[in-house]
């Protein structure tokens, strides 16, 4: 609701608007109660920077575990209607990926509550810039990754929850990906 909020103020519609009309409206528009709007802004401007808050969060939790010391970039846009968590990763082993996605979706999630997408790729450790995997995943189905049985479930259970796979362990060709994946669904 906060992030539609501010998105709305940006519109030019809404900045023609008298002061006094401009939250109605927008409350209006999404179908949103004006009280329910009103709670969700004041939580919104008491939080602060949450993107900060949230790639913070991201360091830690990515300093220590399973990728410590193979973690490349770990972003947080919170500029869409809903936040993305991207979490690169450096890998080694062709055969780890399903397990690495896997560690890299669940602890992003964990880390970063606010992001509704996480968007996982992998660089060759020997050659960091050739991709060699790239998916996304819902937060909500990221968060039903078990931490502790990944290595069992990565493969027949985990990757399932994963939306836009390319792996090069799948024969996928990657040799055109740079930059960023993009998180659109």
């Amino acid at each position: 609701m906060y992030r539609h909020y501010k998105n709305a103020l940006g519109d030019a519609r809404v900045q023609a608007m008298k002061e006094a009309a401009r939250l109605p409206a927008i409350a209006k528009d999404a179908g949103y109660k004006l009280k329910d709007l009103q709670g969700a802004i004041a939580k919104g401007e008491a939080a602060g920077d949450v993107k900060a808050k949230c790639e913070a969060n991201l360091k830690e939790i990515f300093a220590a575990g399973e990728l410590a010391g193979r973690v490349g970039r770990l972003e947080v846009d919170t500029e869409a209607a809903h936040a993305v968590a991207y979490v690169q990763w450096f890998n080694e082993e062709h055969k780890n990926l399903p397990v690495e996605a896997s560690f890299a979706a669940a602890r992003a999630a964990e880390a970063c509550p606010i992001a509704s997408t996480v968007t996982v790729w992998a660089q060759d450790k020997a050659a960091p810039t050739v991709r060699v995997f790239q998916a996304l995943v819902s937060s909500q189905s990221a968060r039903r990754i078990n931490v502790d049985r990944v290595k069992d479930f990565a493969e027949t259970r985990y990757m399932k929850l994963f939306e836009k796979v390319k792996s090069v362990a799948n024969g996928d060709d990657l040799s055109a990906e740079a930059g960023t994946p993009t998180a659109q669904h």
